[in-house]
């Protein structure tokens, strides 16, 4: 049934795009939601990087990461946080041009073949219950379905809650922005032990500034029992 929903719904966005033709969301040219010039624009971030906050160094760790701090997650990036991604992004996150969530999708799932990921479970960071209303949709999870659809992997949104309305994130400082997060995501009691015990997680985010948010929700995570958690993300700073 959840294939032939798929099907259906390939065949409606088929029909749509031939009664309204889509317009790219980075140069606004007719013809597709993200055309091929402006996915060629989006530059791939090259290696050696960093496995925290995915920069480019010279070795695992960057300077700015090799403090003694905890991380509960490794950290891997399409391309950095500049046009046409930028406008993308916020398209899709708050302009509701949902349908950008599949373009965007297929390109975490080339860069998790990439860089050869391995994962038994794809999650979503999740937003608090009341934005998501607000909203209408959770922008990361349209991401991290047309990502694991893609690489044909399993989803587990409803492992992970968000319990604690937070500010946005957006001003704050890196101290402020861990202080906001923290104690935010709970891992749900059901997916304790076993479904979660051991499974190697792929976290899916649009963004990662600070990694703030990822940590708390890899911390929740491997309070429930997870394995090793990769953290995969649109853009990281420009």
């Amino acid at each position: 049934m959840k294939g032939r929903n798929h099907v259906f719904a390939q065949w409606t966005e088929h029909l749509l795009d031939l009664l309204f033709p889509p317009r790219c969301a980075g140069c606004a040219s007719s013809g597709s939601l993200l055309c091929s010039a402006c996915q060629r624009a989006i530059e791939q971030l090259q290696t050696p990087r960093c496995s925290r906050c995915a920069l480019p160094c010279h070795g695992s760790c960057c300077r700015r990461c090799a403090a003694p701090t905890p991380s509960f997650f490794a950290l891997q990036a399409v391309a950095r946080y500049e046009e046409p991604l930028r406008t993308c992004i916020h398209q899709l996150k708050y302009q509701g041009l949902t349908r950008l969530a599949q373009p965007l999708g297929s390109m975490l799932a080339c860069t998790y073949r990439r860089y050869g990921l391995q994962a038994d479970l794809v999650i979503a960071v999740p937003l608090h219950a009341e934005r998501e209303q607000q909203r209408g949709y959770n922008h990361a999870r349209l991401l991290a379905d047309a990502c694991a659809h893609e690489l044909g992997l399993p989803c587990a949104h409803a492992a992970l809650a968000r319990v604690r309305a937070t500010a946005a994130q957006a001003g704050l400082s890196a101290c402020e922005r861990q202080q906001n997060v923290t104690g935010a995501f709970r891992c749900q009691s059901q997916w304790t032990d076993p479904p979660l015990h051991g499974r190697r997680l792929l976290l899916i985010d649009d963004v990662c500034t600070t990694g703030a948010t990822l940590q708390a929700c890899a911390t929740a995570l491997r309070q429930g029992g997870a394995g090793p958690i990769q953290a995969l993300v649109l853009a990281i700073p420009g």
